[in-house]
């Protein structure tokens, strides 16, 4: 079967006239009238702008058109719409952006994993370089009491180190820990002292009055 290609191009040459006189005369560029002559239809913007300058270059050739663009509709009717756009543009839009291979999925993971690591190292590395926390519930600073021993009791981080005016304090697995000091009469200065395993320190004082 003749091709639409062929068509153009014998009648062109039929009457001796050249692509650069049909480029002149139509104001298709020679680009596309040279795709046309070749049935290649990948460099032309849409399946419409082909159409279009198919019918101008019969008519200017003097050829029935209408027989021309029903020759042009068999030949296309086939054609996938990625041969009518420009080339490369094609495939992507054929082409799932979110297909999945099985090597992509183990990418994914194995940066998920990655990334969850060095997050989790992060964290350690901060909780490390932090001071010790150290809460004191009892006894309350600037208190009065009238009994020579008091109650200590707070809580810090389980694996800190307590001492309560220089002497070290047992802290249990969920890091609260207690003991009893003696008071003197007057002000009383007690220091609660939390060490982390990196040697951070937090301290507090408590002044405690004894009557």
């Amino acid at each position: 079967m003749r091709t639409v290609g062929e068509m153009l191009r014998e009648a062109r040459e039929s009457k001796s006239l050249t692509l650069k006189e049909v480029e002149d005369g139509t104001k298709i560029r020679l680009k596309f009238l040279t795709a046309i002559e070749a049935d290649d239809f990948t460099t032309m913007p849409s399946l419409s702008y082909a159409k279009g300058f198919v019918k101008n270059y019969s008519d200017f050739l003097g050829l029935n058109s209408t027989t021309v663009l029903a020759f042009f509709r068999r030949q296309t009717v086939e054609v996938s719409r990625s041969s009518l756009l420009p080339k490369g543009m094609g495939e992507p839009l054929n082409r799932s952006v979110l297909q999945l291979t099985p090597g992509k999925f183990i990418s994914i993971i194995v940066a998920v994993l990655v990334s969850l690591f060095l997050v989790y190292l992060a964290v350690q590395y901060r909780t490390l370089q932090q001071p010790p926390t150290l809460v004191v519930d009892e006894p309350k600073s600037q208190a009065v009491v009238t009994s020579k021993r008091i109650d200590v009791l707070g809580k810090t981080d389980p694996d800190a180190t307590i001492t309560i005016n220089g002497i070290n304090v047992l802290v249990r697995s969920d890091g609260k820990f207690f003991d009893q000091i003696s008071l003197e009469p007057g002000v009383n200065k007690v220091s609660v002292v939390a060490i982390s395993r990196l040697g951070k320190i937090t301290i507090q004082t408590i002044e405690i009055g004894l009557k």
